[in-house]
């Protein structure tokens, strides 16, 4: 049960087209058994914006819209919105059999859909919104051919999510068509059954936590291409009393400098008035920049991450940030670095990331200064 929040039992989603001057409008009432309760009542509808907000690879669709409405909000509520890297729940298809994988994993510990995020439920479990960035599908369709990586889980691995104090994840990335339309399809669908949000590849994540209208947009950002299209839907969203999240799927597998496409992106959208930035796809941690009074993260590295069984570099993060309305605006109150290590054992993956201490964390946020240098250095919290 994340705190702030006032019990309203169950979720409510709903799908709505909007074609020039006619709408159409559903909803359906759905309750997650086995996960804790989220003490928020979700209902919304889902716009095709008059300019389609999509990824590089995929065609026009329809923006998916959340409202998670709150009974009772305080006259100058705090927010606190955590966001983790990337998220691979499942193994390269065609490699679910193999030691050490993360379909063996699981299995070798008991099936707890539960496990993968346990070890940060202490920091994830009492905020009051948790974004990651889900790379990858949950489905049963055949992987795409001539790929190297297509990665895979089973479609009710989606409840690890849920379980795991995760809210709302970001599609657009190069593994959202790994396996193909169907697959992102079926990944949509298994979300939704598991009560979590998404936005990126067409969709836009909108909701009111604790008072506060929160818009969530995905881009595939490796090329500049997606420039205008952000920075239209952005201007087109922000109010002062609002807030709006940007993500990117960016950057050099592997490096810990940001590289100028990542600059300019992340640049742009502050400038069309974006409250907040973050990014992945390095793998890796990079730095955070602050601009005009905003943060952009540049990388938050890996986080529940089954694409890598040995991987080098262990470090991570949960990055949180603080946000209040003051006069009817919504303004940053404050940040922090939580220094994370995405396995616990240090020669093989077991895929459930715990939070660091002592000289282990101080390390990791030194890491982080030493990478935002080029911009001046970031002061790590606020």
């Amino acid at each position: 049960m994340k705190p702030g929040f006032d019990p309203i039992g169950g979720y409510r989603f709903s799908l709505a087209l909007i074609a020039i001057t006619t709408a159409l409008a559903g909803a359906s009432g759905c309750t997650e058994a086995n996960a804790e309760p989220r003490d928020v009542e979700r209902s919304g509808t889902a716009l095709r914006p008059s300019e389609t907000i999509a990824a590089a690879q995929s065609a026009p669709i329809a923006a998916t819209e959340v409202t998670a409405v709150v009974a009772s909000t305080p006259e100058e509520p705090t927010l606190t919105i955590s966001a983790v890297g990337d998220c691979t729940l499942g193994d390269p298809a065609g490699t679910e059999r193999a030691p050490g994988s993360f379909h063996k994993v699981f299995v070798e510990n008991g099936e707890d859909l539960a496990r993968p995020f346990s070890g940060v439920q202490t920091v994830l479990g009492a905020d009051d919104l948790t974004i990651a960035n889900l790379e990858g599908t949950l489905t049963t369709a055949n992987a795409r051919e001539g790929t190297a990586f297509s990665f895979r889980g089973k479609p009710e691995f989606a409840k690890m999510l849920s379980l795991g104090s995760v809210d709302i994840v970001n599609l657009a990335n190069n593994h959202s068509y790994d396996c193909g339309p169907r697959g992102l399809s079926d990944t949509r669908e298994s979300l939704r059954a598991a009560n979590i949000g998404y936005f990126g590849v067409g969709d836009i994540d909108t909701r009111i936590v604790k008072g506060i209208e929160v818009h969530n947009l995905g881009y595939t950002g490796g090329k500049l291409d997606v420039r205008d299209e952000m920075a239209k839907a952005v201007r087109k969203l922000k109010r002062d009393d609002n807030l709006v999240i940007v993500s990117f799927h960016w950057g050099n597998e592997g490096s810990h400098e940001s590289s100028d496409v990542q600059q300019t992106l992340g640049r742009a959208a502050i400038q069309a008035g974006a409250d907040l930035v973050l990014g992945h796809h390095p793998h890796v941690l990079q730095g955070i920049e602050e601009y005009q009074g905003k943060k952009i993260v540049y990388s938050l590295g890996n986080f529940v991450f089954g694409g890598n069984g040995h991987p080098d570099d262990l470090d991570s993060m949960i990055f949180q940030a603080k946000f209040t309305k003051k006069a009817g605006k919504v303004v940053p109150l404050g940040y922090e670095v939580v220094p994370v290590s995405f396995s616990g054992h240090k020669s093989q993956n077991d895929f459930r990331p715990v939070l660091l201490e002592g000289a282990d964390a101080a390390r990791v946020r030194s890491d982080v200064e030493k990478y935002s240098a080029l911009f001046g250095g970031a002061k790590l919290t606020d």
